[in-house]
Formats: C-alpha cells, sequence, structure tokens
C-alpha cells in the first residue's frame, strides 16, 4: 500500500467539508439490495444488511 493520506489533527468541521468531495458511488449493481438481501438476510430497521442481531450477541444501537 501507499503512504497514508496525509490527516490533520482537530481540524475544524468547517475545514473538513472543504476537503469533502462527491464521488458520484451509487449502487454497483442495479439489482444490488436484491443480492445483499440474497447474502445477508433482510437489512436491520437502520438499513444494515448482516449487522449482529441481540440474538447473535451483538449490539443494537
Amino acid at each position: 500500500m501507499g503512504d497514508p493520506r496525509p490527516t490533520v489533527p482537530d481540524m475544524p468541521p468547517s475545514e473538513q467539508a472543504h476537503h469533502l468531495t462527491a464521488t458520484g458511488n451509487g449502487p454497483t449493481a442495479t439489482d444490488e439490495q436484491a443480492r445483499l438481501t440474497d447474502e445477508f438476510g433482510n437489512p436491520n430497521p437502520s438499513g444494515v444488511y448482516g449487522a449482529p442481531t441481540v440474538e447473535d450477541g451483538g449490539d443494537t444501537a
């Protein structure tokens, strides 16, 4: 791997915003939700697929 990206400790949020860029990343497949559901089951209420559940010993937060 290359060098880690430079970071500035305690950068104020207003300056952080200037470094953000839109990636244009969206779903990588037109049927992405169906593929995720097939692989991991239905998403939790937060929309996360395959997240641990209380029954699995995971956190609900």
